[in-house]
């Protein structure tokens, strides 16, 4: 009778994982994450795959969101009109239904811990509004001093004059500007 050896692999690390140990060593030895990141890809042999929630998934997270069993009850829903209103939305498109999920249930898992030209502290902030973990703070205990100083800070590297982007900036005004009606 032959017996199974148990299996000492680990499971691969997914691309959030990696992101996130990137994020890590970047910030410890003072190297640059994309550089990190093109040698992880690399030693992998190619870009990592995303895994990108499905339309179905997005949509039963969006009604719950808003309290609705199904698409039916969330359109005759007032604060679902009201989220969208203004605004051309084709719920037969993917888009439509994921920008709805970044906005009123969470960062998708795929778009989490990213690196890149647009992103502060794992955050697309041109596709992602989440002023609390883009600026690091706690939304319980921050004072406007601690808002203002965190943006002070990121000013320091996003802003035009620094050689940072001009929509980026623009961005954190309006995260800072909303975090402070909030005070």
């Amino acid at each position: 009778m032959s017996q199974k050896k148990s299996s000492n692999r680990r499971k691969p690390a997914n691309i959030n994982q990696i992101r996130a140990q990137i994020r890590k060593l970047a910030k410890q030895h003072n190297y640059d994450e994309q550089i990190l990141l093109d040698f992880a890809e690399f030693v992998n042999g190619g870009k990592f795959k995303e895994i990108e929630p499905s339309l179905n998934e997005l949509k039963e997270a969006v009604c719950q969101a808003f309290n609705c069993p199904d698409y039916k009850t969330l359109k005759k829903n007032k604060a679902f009109k009201l989220a969208i209103a203004g605004r051309n939305f084709n719920f037969s498109y993917k888009d439509s239904w994921l920008t709805l999920y970044r906005e009123w249930v969470r960062v998708p898992e795929n778009e989490r811990d990213e690196i890149g030209p647009n992103t502060i502290n794992g955050i697309d902030v041109l596709k992602n509004f989440r002023p609390w973990q883009v600026f690091q703070l706690d939304s319980k205990t921050a004072t406007a001093d601690d808002i203002n100083t965190a943006f002070r800070q990121l000013a320091k590297k996003h802003h035009p004059d620094a050689g940072g982007d001009r929509k980026v900036f623009e961005e954190l005004q309006k995260m800072r500007d909303s975090l402070l009606l909030l005070r």
